[in-house]
């Protein structure tokens, strides 16, 4: 246990440059906005898992942007996109970035992406006090983790641990990308991840059209001489991404046509 508490303060540590828990931001005294909602489509289509993103269900898929700064909500610098789509096995997602300066060098699964550029899913089908944390970086590579945060009367963080023994054992992904990887001279232009997330890597039963999930969507954008961009689709506006009570809400649709 004592490890998996220094592991979730690094998660804490680097996740918020502000160091700060929700809890110590006195929220009451701040105006937010209603969380987003979606309805994403359900569909049988057959997908290629190679970051491509070309396949006709794509174009049929929700999309979830514009991304906005976290705690300010301001205009993102450069394009960020989320399509997602499901069928009776798996939620798809696939993540468009636009990207002048892509900049990443972890490739083991695990690694702290979030000291360079990554792409993060925070989902739960029910408890806000436990979600799944994914991530995808510009070089394929994964972090997966289990969330337990602890939320006070308001429904804001006070705590979070995280247990990174958890894999997701069949999900599949994979990345496309335009530019050259940790080259500032050189302009880069984007970087694309596809991703098949079984549900049984949830612990769900497939979900059935209107059930109603959780979740929001994140990136870390890096350009040299520009902020850190901490980025989000439905913004926490306080310096954290886990506030689960500020996650969007994700409505499974009926088959598309």
């Amino acid at each position: 246990m004592g490890s998996l508490r220094i592991r979730a303060t690094l998660i804490l540590g680097l996740s918020c440059p502000a160091l700060m828990l929700a809890a110590e931001l006195e929220p009451a005294l701040i105006t937010f906005p209603t969380p987003k909602r979606i309805t994403i489509p359900k569909s049988q289509a057959l997908v290629k898992i190679d970051g491509e993103l070309n396949e006709p269900v794509w174009n049929k898929a929700a999309r979830l942007t514009p991304f906005l700064r976290n705690k300010s909500g301001e205009p993102e610098r450069e394009h960020t996109e989320v399509r997602l789509w499901y069928d009776d096995e798996a939620l798809y997602l696939g993540w468009l970035c636009k990207d002048s300066d892509i900049q990443a060098t972890f490739t083991n699964r695990d690694s702290k992406f979030w000291e360079e550029e990554v792409a993060e899913c925070f989902i739960t089908p029910k408890d806000l006090t436990r979600y799944f944390e994914l991530q995808w970086n510009p070089l394929g590579s994964v972090f997966d983790a289990i969330i337990t945060n602890q939320l006070n009367a308001k429904g804001f963080s006070t705590n979070f641990d995280g247990d990174w023994s958890y894999t997701a054992k069949e999900m599949k992904s994979a990345v496309k990308l335009v530019g050259t990887v940790n080259n500032s001279d050189s302009k880069d232009d984007f970087w694309q991840v596809e991703v098949r997330l079984p549900f049984r890597d949830l612990g769900q039963a497939p979900p059935k059209p209107m059930d109603v999930w959780r979740a929001n969507f994140y990136r870390f954008n890096r350009a040299k001489g520009q902020p850190v961009e901490e980025l989000s689709w439905s913004p926490t506006r306080l310096p954290s991404f886990h506030e689960p009570s500020r996650f969007g809400y994700i409505k499974f649709g009926y088959v598309s046509r």
